[in-house]
């Protein structure tokens, strides 16, 4: 029987919003993407898999900070010196577009029992009786996919190794919606014991002994619902499967239910807002609401000073503004930031743009940067 601990998508070194941890002085999404990592290398410790799958993007990008390299070279020379071997490929946010700015992954090669994979090809890594088949983020993996060969004798398991979106009924499905991320058809690689794939941050059963781990952390609230850990595979000589889940303890994230201001007065749709933010408790959460069809005029008379208090115990706490579409004619009447909202979302709708363009995506960002802004110009 082999175990096989499955993770993936960790993005060590990711940092979001201005929350910084008291204990460290350090951004405090960026702590919690160490502790999570952390609390998986613990666990590794105490149980002694055969192997450490690591299905890619272990960086949350292509020029971490000393302090996430140093951070991630301490945990794995505790896996190195337990004598656990770790199996990594490079992911799309780690994989720099020119060959010569070089991988950081180079940099643990020369650590016993760690085997990395970046070099934009297959390779083959062969540990005991396991064969790992890992193709990394590369320029054209259906053709890397092909130089794959499994062993003709009926000892020892195949076992691959991918960071992709894979294809499912026709269509590309299990996308991210990133400018650079591949997509990879699996029909094929059906003789395999275990398909371990990294790129899709949902835990997910592709089909039968192919499964997405997920991401170690929420990284959006796309993300909200989905639990996040990694999985635990074991192996038979008889042919018997078993892939069980193991969550890890992250940072609670909450997406409110939207508050409709349709129907609502001025004194109702305050009142609501401010009980919808005590209701969820927001301390040490990661939080949105969304406000829809608010008035121009009732928006510009909110008590920000009191919302930001209410919401200074979360690590983030997004108030998402949708104004009333009737006052749009008015608003681009009257040419002033507080319009500013209003103009980019009709912008977004109204614009032509690229098919590959997720136009829900650019809104939200953009919605997401003037709200940051006006904080900020707000505190100043």
């Amino acid at each position: 029987m082999k175990k096989i601990f499955h993770l993936a998508d960790t993005h060590i070194g990711y940092s979001a919003y201005r929350r910084i941890d008291e204990a460290t002085g350090l951004n405090q999404r960026e702590v919690d993407t160490y502790e999570t990592f952390k609390q998986f290398v613990d666990y590794a410790l105490k149980e002694r898999p055969d192997v450490i799958l690591h299905a890619g993007d272990l960086f949350d990008s292509v020029r971490p900070t000393n302090r996430a390299i140093s951070f991630v070279l301490s945990q794995i020379i505790r896996l190195s010196d337990a004598g656990i071997p770790f199996v990594a490929i490079s992911g799309n946010h780690e994989t720099p577009r020119l060959k010569e700015t070089g991988s950081v992954l180079s940099l643990f090669e020369h650590i016993p029992c760690v085997h990395l994979v970046y070099e934009n090809k297959y390779e083959l890594i062969e540990i005991d009786d396991l064969r790992i088949h890992a193709i990394p983020h590369c320029d054209d993996i259906e053709e890397e996919k092909k130089k794959m060969r499994l062993n003709n004798d009926n000892n020892g398991f195949n076992i691959a190794l991918l960071h992709a979106s894979v294809l499912g009924a026709g269509q590309p499905v299990f996308m991210m919606g990133e400018f650079n991320e591949q997509i990879v058809n699996i029909d094929d690689l059906t003789n395999f014991d275990y398909l371990a794939l990294g790129h899709f941050h949902r835990c997910t059963k592709v089909r039968e002994s192919a499964y997405y781990a997920g991401s170690s952390e929420r990284f959006s609230f796309n993300e909200v619902n989905d639990d996040k850990g990694f999985l635990e595979v074991r192996l038979s000589e008889e042919g018997e499967k078993e892939v069980v889940f193991h969550e890890l303890r992250t940072r609670e994230m909450a997406d409110l239910v939207p508050i409709v201001c349709s129907s609502l007065d001025e004194h109702e749709i305050k009142g609501t807002i401010k009980h919808r933010i005590q209701e969820c408790n927001p301390k040490n959460k990661v939080v949105r609401l969304k406000v829809q069809d608010i008035p121009m005029h009732v928006y510009h008379s909110l008590d920000f000073d009191e919302l930001k208090r209410l919401t200074k115990s979360a690590v983030h706490f997004e108030m998402k503004y949708e104004f009333l579409s009737d006052n749009e004619l008015l608003s681009a009447e009257r040419p002033a930031f507080r319009s500013l909202h209003t103009e980019f979302e009709r912008f977004i709708r109204k614009y032509t743009i690229g098919a590959h363009i997720d136009k829900a995506r650019v809104k939200e960002l953009g919605l997401k940067y003037m709200q940051e802004w006006e904080r900020d110009s707000e505190e100043e």
